[in-house]
Protein backbone atom coordinates (compact mmCIF):
# COMPACT_ATOMS: atom_id res chain seq x y z
CA UNK A 1 0.00 0.00 0.00
CA UNK A 2 3.29 2.26 0.86
CA UNK A 3 3.96 2.39 -2.91
CA UNK A 4 0.32 3.32 -3.89
CA UNK A 5 0.50 6.65 -1.72
CA UNK A 6 3.80 7.74 -3.20
CA UNK A 7 2.03 8.62 -5.71
CA UNK A 8 -0.35 11.31 -4.13
CA UNK A 9 0.29 14.22 -2.60
CA UNK A 10 0.22 15.00 1.63
CA UNK A 11 -2.47 16.85 1.12
CA UNK A 12 -4.53 14.98 -0.96
CA UNK A 13 -3.96 11.67 1.48
CA UNK A 14 -4.69 13.69 4.35
CA UNK A 15 -8.20 14.86 2.69
CA UNK A 16 -8.82 11.92 1.62
CA UNK A 17 -8.30 9.99 5.02
CA UNK A 18 -10.51 13.27 6.48
CA UNK A 19 -13.24 12.10 3.96
CA UNK A 20 -12.94 8.69 5.07
CA UNK A 21 -13.18 8.89 8.44
CA UNK A 22 -16.15 11.14 8.24
CA UNK A 23 -17.50 8.22 6.23
CA UNK A 24 -16.48 6.00 9.25
CA UNK A 25 -18.84 8.12 11.92
CA UNK A 26 -21.60 7.81 9.56
CA UNK A 27 -21.52 4.43 8.88
CA UNK A 28 -20.64 3.77 12.87
CA UNK A 29 -23.57 5.58 13.96
CA UNK A 30 -25.88 3.56 11.48
CA UNK A 31 -24.36 0.60 12.67
CA UNK A 32 -25.00 1.63 16.60
CA UNK A 33 -28.20 2.10 15.81
CA UNK A 34 -28.98 -1.06 13.93
CA UNK A 35 -26.99 -3.15 17.15
CA UNK A 36 -29.59 -1.12 19.69
CA UNK A 37 -32.67 -1.86 17.76
CA UNK A 38 -31.42 -5.47 17.46
CA UNK A 39 -30.61 -5.26 21.47
CA UNK A 40 -34.10 -4.07 21.83
CA UNK A 41 -35.77 -6.99 19.99
CA UNK A 42 -33.56 -9.85 21.34
CA UNK A 43 -34.26 -8.18 25.25
CA UNK A 44 -38.14 -8.22 24.23
CA UNK A 45 -38.37 -11.74 23.38
CA UNK A 46 -36.56 -13.21 26.52
CA UNK A 47 -39.09 -11.02 28.45
CA UNK A 48 -41.56 -12.77 26.58
CA UNK A 49 -39.96 -15.95 27.10
CA UNK A 50 -39.10 -15.26 30.49
CA UNK A 51 -41.17 -13.26 32.37
CA UNK A 52 -44.68 -14.12 30.86
CA UNK A 53 -43.77 -18.01 29.98
CA UNK A 54 -44.73 -17.53 26.73
CA UNK A 55 -42.99 -19.63 23.51
CA UNK A 56 -41.23 -17.52 21.07
CA UNK A 57 -39.76 -18.18 17.59
CA UNK A 58 -36.08 -19.93 18.27
CA UNK A 59 -34.71 -19.24 15.29
CA UNK A 60 -35.73 -15.43 15.19
CA UNK A 61 -33.84 -15.54 18.43
CA UNK A 62 -30.39 -17.18 17.07
CA UNK A 63 -31.06 -14.73 13.90
CA UNK A 64 -30.56 -11.66 16.66
CA UNK A 65 -27.90 -13.49 18.20
CA UNK A 66 -26.15 -13.65 14.95
CA UNK A 67 -26.31 -10.20 13.19
CA UNK A 68 -26.04 -9.06 16.98
CA UNK A 69 -22.38 -10.32 17.28
CA UNK A 70 -21.78 -9.65 13.25
CA UNK A 71 -22.35 -6.48 14.33
CA UNK A 72 -20.33 -5.86 17.41
CA UNK A 73 -17.17 -7.14 15.24
CA UNK A 74 -17.77 -4.63 12.29
CA UNK A 75 -18.47 -1.93 14.80
CA UNK A 76 -15.29 -3.02 16.43
CA UNK A 77 -13.37 -3.33 13.13
CA UNK A 78 -14.47 0.04 11.69
CA UNK A 79 -13.66 1.83 15.13
CA UNK A 80 -10.02 0.48 14.55
CA UNK A 81 -9.51 1.43 11.37
CA UNK A 82 -10.82 5.12 12.46
CA UNK A 83 -8.08 5.11 14.90
CA UNK A 84 -5.35 3.76 13.00
CA UNK A 85 -6.79 6.74 10.49
CA UNK A 86 -6.63 9.34 12.94
CA UNK A 87 -3.33 8.51 13.70
CA UNK A 88 -1.67 8.49 10.25
CA UNK A 89 0.79 10.97 9.24
CA UNK A 90 0.79 11.80 5.82
CA UNK A 91 3.79 14.06 6.05
CA UNK A 92 5.86 11.04 7.61
CA UNK A 93 3.62 8.37 5.82
CA UNK A 94 3.10 6.64 9.41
Amino acid sequence: METILKNYDDMRVMRMIKKQLINCESTLELLRQEYEEKDDQLLALGIKKEVTNRSVDEEEVGALTTRLQALKKEIQEIEEDKSKMAAFNAYTRQ
